[in-house]
């Protein structure tokens, strides 16, 4: 019988492959909530290493197999990647358990057929040589591509943009587990009494790369812990904690969070306006807004489900805005690898469109003379750059505040290095470079107002 966290990855992968589904959704799903927190963090691994690995995991088993890939049923494809994971890639599982249990994951799948086919992949597929399998027919690209473990395609506009060399650093990234990094959400608790009683419970603490208060999880789950459960701390990346400081949000202000959910960036300005000031939270789907992250008490915040591409409907302009918008993701690959056997180059002219379209609704409904904030976590320039510049075109009533220019204004919240990446026009933040998700961020600022618009009630 399978170990209930091998039971609980297939599972999950299974899913992953053929509905569409999200694996980090997944792995905090009832599919894992009776796991031990050891098998919690096997499936884990399992999960995520397989998608990071899968285009390599796939040639080897298609070079060893005599079928047709596409023509294997889904249950034994994502059981022949899992399997290949643990055996090339996690050396304290023994072989023989691998091979053992994926067989028998085969067999209880209603695949008892391909069970013999998949026991002699797994066996040859432990121990063959990655380059022994190369077809002489196969190019240098394609090459690449396996051996990285990541689109053709996506790996010739990294490499046109950064280099060769360090396309494939940024692919190698990628392909390694991401760090938790956690920010304080409690009201009432310091950050250092949380670390003091997380590490009781097991959970190490290390400084984080760029902000005096984050933390990056050094050791054990924070997602086990009754601080967590209870939303006072919240995992975050350090990138994505750093996106609202830009807006430079005060206390007593109005603030419109476009594209809230999961809400991270939405309990920061709750914060920061306070009592006096209030939040309104916007996104596409309701469910989406029920389900966010806890928001500090006494906080001012009107959750709204609107599609954030049409006119808004607020009668009040507001001082500060935040468009943290629908991206391709090609900044979170560690923490959402199955995005990278999805995405496709087509999306992402289309994603600029919408983004586009989110930033002249924004545009509309701020005050003149406030800040607007718009943050992607892509890599793409399509979504970062070239939206910045063809919303610039369309809006002269806004002019772009270079980062450099209110780097000053940060000092009180980042460690010294996080002083190189506040030089330039733009947040911009890698993987490999930064041991970040990769971010992108601009600051507009609104100097005047459109001729067009109406003014709106005070």
């Amino acid at each position: 019988m399978p170990t209930p966290a091998r039971r609980a990855a297939f599972q999950i992968l299974l899913r992953v492959e053929t509905q569409a589904s999200y694996a980090s959704e997944l792995l905090h799903s009832p599919l894992t909530a009776g796991l031990s927190a050891p098998d919690a963090a096997l499936a884990t691994e399992l999960v995520l290493g397989t998608l990071r690995r899968q285009n390599t995991l796939d040639f080897i088993a298609q070079q060893l197999t005599r079928q047709k890939w596409a023509s294997l049923d889904a249950e034994v494809r994502v059981a022949l990647r899992l399997g290949l994971y643990q055996l090339r890639h996690l050396t304290r599982i023994p072989a023989r358990a691998a091979v053992n249990e994926t067989v028998e994951l085969v067999k209880t799948a209603g695949k008892r057929s391909a069970a013999g086919m998949v026991n002699a992949v797994l066996r040859k597929g432990a121990e063959v040589e990655l380059a022994s399998l190369r077809p002489a027919s196969m190019s240098d690209s394609e090459w690449l591509a396996v051996e990285n473990s990541h689109p053709e395609w996506l790996l010739a506009r990294w490499e046109r943009r950064y280099g060769r060399d360090a396309a494939l650093s940024l692919a190698r990234a990628n392909n390694q587990p991401s760090t938790t990094f956690i920010r304080l959400n409690s009201p009432t608790r310091s950050l250092a009494e949380i670390e003091l009683q997380l590490h009781a419970q097991g959970v190490e603490l290390r400084y984080g790369n760029f902000l005096k208060d984050c933390r990056a999880v050094a050791q054990g789950n924070i997602t086990r812990t009754e601080f967590y459960r209870r939303g006072e701390i919240v995992a975050q990346d350090e990138a994505s904690q750093m996106v609202p400081l830009l807006l430079n949000v005060l206390e007593g202000q109005s603030a419109l969070d476009l594209c809230a959910a999961p809400g991270n960036k939405t309990a920061q300005l709750a914060r920061w306006v306070g009592a006096s000031g209030r939040v309104v939270c916007g996104d596409l789907h309701w469910h989406r807004l029920r389900e966010m992250t806890p928001l500090p008490p006494l906080a001012r915040v009107w959750k709204v489900a609107l599609d954030g591409c049409q006119p808004l409907p607020f009668r009040n302009r507001f001082d500060r805005i935040l468009v943290d918008a629908p991206c391709s993701g090609t900044g979170t690959l560690r923490r959402h690898p199955e995005i990278k056997w999805r995405l496709q180059p087509a999306d992402l002219q289309d994603l600029s469109q919408k983004q586009l379209r989110l930033l002249d609704s924004a545009a509309a409904a701020l005050e003149t003379g406030g800040r607007m904030l718009y943050s992607t976590c892509s890599l793409e320039q399509e979504e970062n750059r070239a939206v910045v510049e063809r919303f610039l075109n369309q809006h002269p009533e806004f002019r772009l505040l270079p980062l450099r220019d209110d780097a000053a204004r940060l000092e009180p919240f980042i460690l010294p290095a996080a002083a190189a990446i506040l030089e330039n026009d733009f947040l911009e933040t890698l993987p490999d470079r930064d041991g970040t998700d990769g971010f992108f961020a601009a600051i507009f600022v609104k100097t005047a107002s459109r001729w067009k618009e109406e003014p709106n009630d005070p």
